[in-house]
Formats: structure tokens, C-alpha cells, sequence
């Protein structure tokens, strides 16, 4: 009888709170939990509606259940409804006859993010309204996707652009698309698909990150340029093979960049916009060199070495480094990049010193005329992975030791099936080098 009274007596204190924390507890959920609640009474059955964050993925559902799941959430919305966030995700192609119904809803709403990721036979065109948001701060867009701006865009509070795997209808047309976006802060173009055009401009006056990446080999039948205007670049990724990219002004605010340009190396010729590049960038705190970048900037030095060594820029702003080695890094353009770079502090080889592949004529013996200074001053920490013991590799590793008298921390990561011996061999030698700084730790690892 007691147990009965108190069960009575209990009350159900979360359905007395106000609506607005109600939305927000709902809002922390996945939407398919948050739609379940609407079971548990009629005080829940609408607040589902009042979500402001909304992410749809058909990943879960099939075939008609998505799209009347959606229509449920979305359409039924009270008239002037604001939202904040809006997240599709579909590949049934039948979805895609309700998706323009369902975008021009959430744009209407003074939407803040918007997030499209399809996968279809045919490619979606994004519709004109997406254009027209003034509200927008965030837009992504992933997969089979056209975009063709018209000329009449309104993004003035555009801050994220993100466009990965989409297809352009020209590479003009993004320039043009950009121009509209006076306060951009964050582009990302990576691995997409373009119908037709040979000049990719990317302007902007407040754009602090960008990101440009392809997948595409050089063609020597196709010319592509790049023009890059973007004085307040503060990050900088550029993995992509373009006959020519050209930077405007001096990137004065840079911090970080990697740099994995692929250029057709003719025979008698220095290929000279990867230097153009890098003179624009010498303000970088942080680079990272990509495997293409060493191998067109060592084709440069085996053509006319005197004219590289002349043309690289000073580097006095970075303090960290990271080189990718594709078939070698010839000697003479790290010890310039370290000649260049007196204030290194950081020094990172991700792939490696050699690649063993390749026949031993390829690589190269280290015979350093000179120590850098910041070498002698300011090196702190080295980083080889994929270490293979090889003469050339081991020649380097005791440079560093006998001459870096600021080395706190040499880590080695030794392959398994070494090149140059037996691990504990080539462990034991390493171990014997001289070290010029008392405090350097000699980390091996294998």
C-alpha cells in the first residue's frame, strides 16, 4: 500500500520545464532520438519542430522513410521559424526530388550553416536560393554537386566556404563566386571536378585559410594558372599541379603552409614558379615541403644550381620544417633551406631521408662545406621516420650530432627490415656518434 501511494505521488518534474530548455536538452541528441520523444505525451509530441539544428543522413533509413522523416521534421515547421544549423546527407536518387524543396524551406529561415553531401547518378545543381542567403555564415558541400553561381549573389556574411569532391562549371566561375564574398575567412576547394576554363583566381581581402587541392597529374596538352590574391593568409595548403600559380603579394601574416606543387619539368629549363611561390611565402613559421615540391626544386638544382641557390629566399620567421622525400633531397638544397632558415628550431623528416626503391645511383653523399647557423644557435628537435640505415642516411645523422649544439632531441624511427645492416648494428653505430650537445637525447626506435 505504501509502495503504491509513492508511486502515485511522483512527479514528472523534466515535462514541467519551459519549452525553450526543453528544445535545447533535445537539440543535444542524435534527431533520431530526439524525434522518439515525441511518443512519451502531447507536452513533447511538437517540440521536435522548434529544433534549430537539424542533420539528416539516409545512411540509417530506407527509401521512403527518409524522405517522410524529413518532410515530418522540416516541413512542418511553424511559419518564421529561425535556424542556426541545417545538415543533409543523401545517395537514394529519389531523395533528390525532394531536396530542392527542403533547402529553399531552411534558406527562408534565416539559416546559419549549411552542410549538402550527395551521392547520386546525377549531379545536383544547387539551386539559385542558396545563393541568395544573405544569412548564411557556413556553407559545405560535398560530392555530386554543380555549382554555377549566377550573377546575382548575396553572400555578405559568408565566412566558411567549403567545396570537397563538387563539380564547378568553370574554373573562372570561381573567382567570379568569390568576389561576392567580401568578409570569407575559411576556403577549402579540395578534389573537385571542373567542365571547362585555365584560370583559377582566388581573391579574397579578409580570407585567413585556405586549402587547395587536386588529385590530377600535370597534362602537357592542358595549361592551367593560378592566381592566388589574399594578403591576410595566415594558413596556406596547396596540393595541386598547375603550370603556374602566382601569388600577388607577399603573404606578410602567413604561419603556416604546406607546399606539394606538381610542375612538367622540361629538360633545359628551371622551373621557376615553385621559387616565385616560395619567395612569397618566406614570411611562414611553419612549412612542410611535399614530396612534387622536392622533386621539381632538386630537378632545379641538378639543371643550374648556381641560379637556385641564388634565387631561394630567406626564411627568418620559421622556426619548424617538414620535408618530404620522394626519390632523394639532394644535399645542396637543405643545406640551403637550413643556410636560409636561421632560426629553426624544429626539423621533421615524415617519410624519411631516402627513398630505397630507387637505385643507389640516385642518392647522394652529404659533404657539407659549412655548419648553418641554426644549426649551431637554435636546432632543437629532428624527427626521422622510416630510417633505413643506409650510408647516406647514417652520414647525416652524425652531421647533426657533431655540429647542433642546441639539440635537445634526436627521435629516430627505424624500419624493420633495414637496409644498411642489422638494427642492433646500425643502433650500436648510431649510438657511437658524437654528440656536440651535452643534453641531446638520442631516442631509436624500431
Amino acid at each position: 500500500m505504501g509502495s503504491t501511494s509513492k508511486t502515485s505521488n511522483k512527479i514528472d518534474r523534466i515535462s514541467e520545464l519551459p519549452d525553450s530548455l526543453l528544445v535545447n536538452i533535445l537539440s543535444l541528441l542524435p534527431i533520431k532520438s530526439a524525434a522518439r520523444t515525441s511518443v512519451l505525451s502531447k507536452r513533447w509530441r511538437p517540440l521536435c519542430l522548434y529544433l534549430e539544428k537539424l542533420q539528416f543522413s539516409d545512411r540509417r533509413y530506407s527509401g521512403i522513410k527518409f524522405t517522410n522523416f524529413v518532410d515530418r521534421l522540416l516541413l512542418h515547421k511553424p511559419p518564421g521559424l529561425k535556424m542556426d544549423q541545417f545538415g543533409l546527407s543523401c545517395g537514394e536518387d529519389h531523395c533528390l526530388n525532394r531536396v530542392t524543396e527542403w533547402i529553399r524551406n531552411v534558406v527562408r529561415r534565416d539559416l546559419k550553416e549549411l552542410e549538402l553531401s550527395f551521392r547520386s547518378k546525377e549531379l545536383y545543381k544547387l539551386i539559385k536560393d542558396v545563393y541568395n542567403c544573405n544569412s548564411v555564415e557556413a556553407i559545405r558541400l560535398f560530392g555530386d554537386i554543380l555549382v554555377d553561381p549566377p550573377e546575382d549573389v548575396g553572400f555578405s556574411r559568408l565566412r566558411v566556404l567549403e567545396f570537397n569532391k563538387v563539380t564547378f562549371l568553370s574554373y573562372e566561375s570561381v573567382g567570379e563566386l568569390l568576389q561576392k564574398c567580401p568578409v570569407l575567412e575559411d576556403l577549402s576547394i579540395d578534389e573537385c571536378v571542373w567542365l571547362d576554363g585555365y584560370s583559377l583566381s582566388i581573391c579574397g581581402s579578409a580570407l585567413k585559410k585556405l586549402s587547395l587541392s587536386s588529385s590530377l597529374a600535370v597534362d602537357i596538352e592542358f595549361s592551367l594558372e593560378i592566381l592566388i590574391d589574399t594578403p591576410a593568409l595566415e594558413t596556406l595548403y596547396i596540393s595541386s599541379a598547375a603550370d603556374d600559380i602566382f601569388i600577388k603579394e607577399n603573404l606578410q601574416f602567413l604561419k603556416t603552409a604546406y607546399i606539394d606543387v606538381e610542375q612538367i619539368i622540361i629538360e633545359g629549363s628551371v622551373p621557376t614558379s615553385v621559387f616565385g611561390l616560395l619567395k612569397k611565402i618566406n614570411h611562414v613559421q611553419f612549412l612542410h615541403l611535399g614530396a612534387e615540391t622536392v622533386e621539381v626544386l632538386n630537378a632545379a638544382y641538378d639543371h643550374d644550381q648556381t641560379t637556385v641557390h641564388r634565387g631561394l629566399p630567406p626564411f627568418y620567421n620559421l622556426t619548424e620544417m617538414c620535408i618530404d622525400i620522394n626519390i632523394y633531397c639532394g644535399q645542396t638544397l637543405l643545406m640551403d633551406f637550413l643556410q636560409n632558415s636561421p632560426n629553426l628550431r624544429s626539423l621533421q623528416f615524415p617519410h624519411g631521408l631516402v627513398d630505397t626503391s630507387f637505385d643507389e645511383s640516385w642518392r647522394f653523399s652529404w659533404v657539407w662545406s659549412s655548419v648553418p647557423e641554426c644549426l649551431s644557435k637554435h636546432l632543437e628537435k629532428v624527427k626521422i621516420y622510416e630510417f633505413n640505415g643506409t650510408k647516406e642516411e647514417l652520414s647525416f645523422v652524425e652531421y647533426l650530432l657533431k655540429y647542433g649544439s642546441a639539440l635537445g632531441e634526436v627521435s629516430i624511427d627505424m624500419v624493420s627490415d633495414l637496409w644498411g645492416g642489422p638494427v642492433l648494428a646500425v643502433r650500436e653505430e648510431l649510438l657511437t656518434f658524437h654528440r656536440e650537445s651535452i643534453t641531446c637525447k638520442l631516442n631509436i626506435s624500431f
